[in-house]
């Protein structure tokens, strides 16, 4: 059923997902000065407009955001067949896992490479939204496993 609690957790990590895009991960600042921005889509200067870096470390975060928006979405369409929907939920889950990680590593060495030492990160929330997203993930993962057992204890009764 499509009102289950573990399609409103799959539907919140999808949102979670797609709010990656629209928010920043990270703000490189010098003393109260915000030099730039780290997003999906680039490394932009705050100060003048312009678009920083476009290198290798924005290729996947576009692709790996694409792919936590769409697993938890496709995982809510999958209800009728509880096993797939949870082998999807923990494909998403590990992926979630795996952003966080390089959005860790991403972030720090574009600050390593742009500006060094002398200026800090700020990470903003679509540098916490995976780990949101991947808390709602847990959340649905329970509810599917609860959903089987309950579905598999019927069984036995007849």
């Amino acid at each position: 059923m499509i009102q289950r609690a573990q399609s409103i957790y799959l539907f919140l990590a999808a949102l979670c997902g797609l709010l990656t895009f629209f928010l920043s991960f990270a703000h490189y600042i010098q003393g109260d000065v915000k030099l730039a921005e780290y997003a999906v889509f680039g490394v932009f200067n705050v100060q003048s407009d312009l678009v920083e870096m476009t290198g290798p470390f924005l290729f996947p975060a576009w692709v790996i955001s694409l792919l936590v928006t769409m697993l938890p979405a496709i995982a809510l369409l999958l209800y009728k067949k509880r096993p797939v929907q949870l082998m999807v939920t923990r494909l998403s889950f590990l992926v979630n896992l795996g952003f966080i990680v390089y959005l860790f590593f991403a972030v720090d060495t574009v600050h390593a490479d742009l500006y060094g030492d002398q200026v800090g990160i700020l990470y903003h929330a679509g540098f916490y939204m995976p780990v949101v997203a991947l808390v709602f993930l847990f959340l649905a993962i329970r509810g599917i496993k609860k959903d089987e057992a309950l579905v598999k204890s019927l069984d036995r009764i007849r």
